[in-house]
């Protein structure tokens, strides 16, 4: 997955597995529904942002 900005637009370049997480992620949230965990929510948005300088990834910490 890469992230670059080019004339005020950003554009994402994502596997179809990542865009189809990002479609389910997004209707969820529409939908009011929890069907995906934090962890695996959080990991797609630091994968999003790969190579974005103004991004800060969040910390995804495993369950002892």
């Amino acid at each position: 997955m890469s992230y670059r900005e080019e004339n005020g637009h950003v554009i994402l370049t994502m596997n179809r597995e990542d865009y189809q997480l990002l479609l389910m992620l997004l209707g969820a949230g529409c939908a009011g529904e929890h069907i995906m965990s934090w962890k695996k929510a959080s990991e797609l948005l630091n994968r999003l942002n790969d190579g974005n300088p103004h991004y800060v990834a969040y910390q995804v910490e495993e369950k002892k």
